[in-house]
């Protein structure tokens, strides 16, 4: 069912009354038995915590992505109509005005003696000539209370979602029981759910209670025991990782949650639900249904017809958005780069830029337009694309700082046992601790091997593959639904025309998720070219080619759609997130350790024999097993 409007499709779902997904709840059947289905805290059809429960809901990756503004804005449109303010709104309260309220910061600043500021003139760092800059304390605190206040207001817009929601709930419960929806009453359920409501969006959301219990409002009371047939989802790897984080306070009878991402995921499947969307018909953002613009492509991919600027003129209004701003943005950039008022960013940084954007684009063209260029739609890799450079890269940064902090806890435990159990090494550290450390790594090179072995395996291969899996997740295009959802063409289909369309789509697979991990790629390209390389253009060149040598994102995204096809398309349920992400992490771990033995081998001042033995007995350890590892694999595929 295609949702033309909000109100149509709410309207269609109250007169529905078939189960949803999830366990959604159906009217009592002709017979008169009632059939009871599972409910948690304030009627919904699935727990707070059932996110990546489903490894086959998308919906689920979009409450995490862009702080769930994707989720809470298409909830809302899908279940009251309300748009979300325009790009330029949310552009001006969101970046412009807290930039102008730091550049006001930095300009009204006022330079000082380092001395009278608590500072010591004679540690030895240069202060701009022994002064340093005070900001404006009425800036600074106008600047914590603007955030304060948007964060405030993001709540509390959630939070009246919320009661919307609980609202539609208590109404359809009292149509199942055929009674009227007595308003006194409905306050009364929706004063019970307050402190839920407020605990469930909120940065310390470590206090929402247990909600594996089923809520009866005609009584008012919690009933424990449920049905015994309500089927349980399939669960791989991602789904037992985060029951473990979700029950970190089971002891307590609360969930773990994190500023109301849980919660924004739970109310997108009700609204899914309720609205008879289920089905992923409207674009994110713009909220345009599929039949506006996916006939087109279909027209265009039965045609073959290549015209570029006929499939431009096929997209979607969100991917033409995209586009309309990536050339505003550029545009802005090259006039800053003409004018020289930032002598860091001069027109031969927007050059280096502007290949930064090419290299990727480059192998795009290659993989789609040249040779799939019908397997998959123009539209679906914008988005894709975009959903790699926008959305994979933010939370791939802050899952690896996270990850980057616990492996640093480990190391620095490990550091103190050693340090506690040498007491020459303890004065060595505190008489010089450069010595020091050289020495730690001298004679104990196994911990070094081991932290490169954290850092290359599991703060970037495991984040990076998961995420960039997960944006492909996230992305929901009529190009890839599965079979029977949307199906804009018409006629009989025979056997070899089924196969060639499970061949396109499978192709389809690989050129979106390697679509997703060339736009992770170019932004995290411009990330080292431009942030952490120094600003000289021999160095930013060199980087880039360096980075282009060996495309390990795409890569490894190509070999996990391999497992994306066998178990979408093939049907085999033993390939779960982990065996999907799992070879492509051994070879992003791989390269990546190869490359930090390299640099410690010709960049570290304390480079030993020991530790390059040490290093090299590991890596090919390493690799031995995993070539076992393979053989194996095609051994037990020959006996199939």
């Amino acid at each position: 069912m295609n949702v033309e409007t909000p109100a149509s499709s709410v309207a269609s779902a109250e007169e529905d009354s078939s189960p949803g997904h999830g366990g959604a709840t159906a009217a009592a059947p002709p017979d008169g038995s009632h059939r009871h289905h599972r409910r948690y805290r304030g009627g919904f059809t699935t727990s707070i915590c059932d996110i990546f429960r489903d490894p086959h809901r998308r919906t689920d990756c979009c409450a995490v992505a862009c702080c769930g503004v994707l989720s809470s804005d298409r909830s809302r449109y899908l279940l009251t109509g309300e748009r979300p303010p325009p790009l330029w709104c949310r552009v001006l309260l969101y970046l412009l005005v807290p930039a102008l309220l730091i550049a006001a910061m930095n300009y009204f600043s006022v330079e000082v003696p380092a001395d009278s500021s608590g500072g010591n003139p004679d540690d030895g760092e240069d202060k701009e000539g022994g002064a340093v800059k005070v900001i404006s304390p009425g800036l600074f605190w106008a600047f914590v209370l603007y955030v304060i206040g948007l964060i405030t207001y993001g709540f509390m817009k959630n939070q009246a979602t919320r009661r919307d929601i609980l609202t539609k709930l208590y109404e359809e419960r009292a149509r199942e029981r055929g009674e009227e929806v007595d308003p006194a009453q409905l306050q009364l359920f929706l004063s019970r759910q307050n402190l839920d409501t407020v605990r469930a969006h909120c940065c310390w959301s470590f206090c929402y209670r247990h909600d594996y219990e089923f809520f009866d409002e005609t009584a008012g009371m919690v009933i424990r025991d449920g049905p015994e047939d309500e089927e349980e989802p399939e669960e791989d790897f991602c789904t037992r990782l985060w029951a473990c984080l979700a029950g970190t306070f089971w002891c307590c009878g609360c969930w773990c949650q994190c500023c109301g991402c849980c919660a924004l995921a739970q109310e997108e499947r009700e609204v899914n639900r309720l609205t008879g969307n289920e089905e992923q018909t409207i674009d994110y953002l713009t909220f345009q249904p599929y039949s506006e613009y996916y006939p087109s492509i279909e027209s265009l991919r039965e045609s073959r017809d290549s015209s570029p600027w006929k499939h431009y003129k096929a997209i979607s209004d969100l991917s033409s958005n995209l586009l309309k701003n990536v050339a505003a943005v550029l545009v802005i950039l090259i006039l800053f780069a003409l004018s020289d008022i930032n002598s860091n960013f001069t027109w031969e940084n927007m050059i280096v830029l502007l290949l930064t954007l090419g290299q990727a684009f480059f192998i795009e063209w290659l993989v789609h337009w040249r040779w799939n260029l019908f397997d998959l739609s123009f539209d679906s890799v914008i988005k894709y694309f975009a959903c790699g450079f926008l959305l994979t890269t933010p939370m791939a940064v802050i899952f690896e700082m996270i990850v980057s902090t616990l492996g640093s806890v480990l190391m620095f435990v490990l550091a103190t046992i050693i340090i506690a159990s040498d007491s020459q090494l303890a004065n060595d550290l505190a008489s010089d601790p450069k010595k020091g450390m050289e020495e730690i790594f001298v004679n104990f090179p196994a911990l070094f091997v081991f932290m490169e072995f954290v850092n290359a395996f599991l703060v970037a291969a495991l984040v990076e593959e998961m995420v960039k899996y997960f944006g492909y997740r996230m992305v929901v295009t009529p190009d890839l639904l599965p079979k029977g959802r949307y199906t804009p063409t018409t006629g009989n289909s025979t056997g070899s025309t089924s196969e060639s369309r499970v061949k396109s789509t499978g192709s389809g697979v690989t050129v979106a998720m390697v679509s997703v991990a060339l736009g992770f790629a170019c932004c995290e390209n411009l990330m080292y070219v431009f942030v952490y390389a120094p600003p000289t253009l021999g160095v930013q060149i060199s980087t880039l080619v360096a980075r282009s040598l060996f495309p390990v994102h795409p890569l490894c995204a190509a070999i996990q759609s391999i497992g994306v096809c066998k178990r979408d398309l093939e049907g085999d349920k033993r390939f779960g997130v982990g065996r999907i992400i799992f070879p492509a992490i051994l070879l992003h771990g791989s390269f990546d350790f190869v490359l930090s033995k390299f640099f410690s081998s010709h960049i570290l001042p304390w480079n030993d024999s020991e530790l390059t033995s040490a290093y090299d007995s590991c890596f090919f350890l390493y690799s031995g097993q995993c070539l076992l590892s393979t053989e194996e694999d095609h051994s037990g595929k020959g006996r199939r």
